[in-house]
């Protein structure tokens, strides 16, 4: 089976170096791969010892991100190693104090998994939520190497666990971090014992930024002239809500962050929009399209409601980031993979939709639904994951 694995690896990249051709994150996916090797030689340490935490994205760096801090925090002396799957995630990561170096993660290859290995040397290696890479598994197995999954989620179709392949690699994992009940209950089944239920970490990073109460006055003043409404993460698919709702709705004032920035030209050719970029303090437009990258956590404050997009494509993205703010959320339909919608929407902090009549009854009626008190208590009792992750690093003198 692992014959089988290795080919479709090859496949993948065989399909991605060809689209790239064409596309320009494909582009970036394949070019950011040359050199790896020389640039990982160049950080490698003979003194201190290497732990590496590997994300597909910038939404699993956020499930990382409190637990990096608090990682190097007790373990001074160490060096940090971030990988990404993905180019939206190297792109728009900033800067982290706490990171010393991060790079992409080599293609999943027998070869190319010994050859990082060895540069590396990691005394750990910690994958973030969903990303379940076999040749590094089994590598990182028969070296020994202490292997951790975090703010992992199990179902009962998930293919990992499917297939005895899959499933026996896996099962050599030192310790799995699960955000909930169910997935332990589910890797039990499988004789998976080594396995703490310990919610989202995200909600840690969460916590940890909001006191930091960093501001951005240029917003801000655009944002007090009238209630403001943020559509946040937005793809095309989410312009039969937006677009449509903000062109029969001059009240208010708008907010736009497209999820990644190279839609914000759709969507000026779509609507009459000011740019974060070059804006005016006396402008007289009421929307705001928001050309910056890593500031979108910081901006939610000064707004009445959030729309979160993703929801009428592949998945919502980051929720909780909106109502830590103490504001209430609505996205589309597809939210069914991600336990913090189910829960933000039982305390009555967020609402699905499926169209813009229910998105425009949501606004109009916010006061009747949205419920502040649970919404505080929800981040009060959900706190501490990533302290108990660091804990059980030091009990384990790992």
């Amino acid at each position: 089976m692992l014959k089988l694995y290795n080919l479709i690896i090859q496949i993948f990249f065989l399909a991605i170096k060809t689209h790239a051709l064409f596309n320009n994150k494909s582009r970036e996916w394949k070019n950011g791969r040359k050199d790896l090797f020389k640039k990982l030689n160049k950080f490698k340490s003979n003194e201190n010892e290497i732990v590496w935490f590997h994300c597909a994205s910038l939404g699993e760096y956020e499930q990382a991100r409190e637990i990096i801090k608090r990682y190097k925090m007790n373990f001074q002396n160490d060096k940090v190693l971030l990988t990404f799957f993905s180019p939206s995630g190297l792109n728009n990561f900033k800067n982290n104090t706490y990171i010393d170096f991060v790079s992409y993660l080599p293609i999943d290859t027998q070869k190319n998994v010994k050859k990082f290995l060895k540069i590396v040397k990691p005394k750990i290696a910690i994958f973030i939520k969903s990303e379940f890479w076999f040749n590094f598994l089994n590598q990182l197995s028969l070296q020994k190497i202490p292997t951790l999954h975090i703010a992992s989620v199990f179902n009962k179709n998930n293919f990992v666990l499917k297939y005895n392949f899959t499933r026996k690699i896996i099962e050599k994992s030192s310790h799995f971090f699960v955000q909930d009940v169910n997935s332990k209950e589910i890797l039990n089944s499988y004789n998976i014992t080594n396995v703490t239920v310990c919610g989202d970490p995200r909600i840690d990073s969460i916590i940890s930024n909001n006191k930091l109460n960093i501001q951005n006055e240029e917003i801000k003043k655009f944002c007090e002239k009238k209630t403001t409404i943020i559509f946040a993460s937005v793809w095309p698919k989410d312009e039969h809500i937006f677009v449509q709702y903000i062109r029969k709705n001059p009240q208010y004032n708008y907010l736009i962050a497209p999820h990644e920035i190279s839609y914000c030209n759709r969507i000026s050719k779509k609507l009459d929009v000011e740019f974060l970029s070059n804006l005016d303090k006396d402008t007289e437009k009421n929307i705001l399209l928001i050309n910056k990258i890593g500031i979108l956590k910081d901006i939610y404050k000064y707004c009445s409601i959030a729309y979160v997009g993703g929801g009428f494509g592949k998945g919502i993205h980051n929720t909780l980031e909106v109502v830590s703010n103490n504001i209430p959320v609505i996205f589309g339909p597809n939210y069914k993979k991600f336990n913090e919608a189910h829960d933000l929407i039982k305390q009555n902090s967020a609402k699905s939709i499926n169209n813009i009549l229910e998105f425009s009854d949501l606004i109009n009626n916010q006061k009747s639904w949205f419920d502040l008190k649970k919404t505080q208590k929800y981040f009060e009792e959900n706190q501490g994951s990533a302290q108990q992750i660091i804990e059980f690093l030091i009990a384990k003198k790992l």
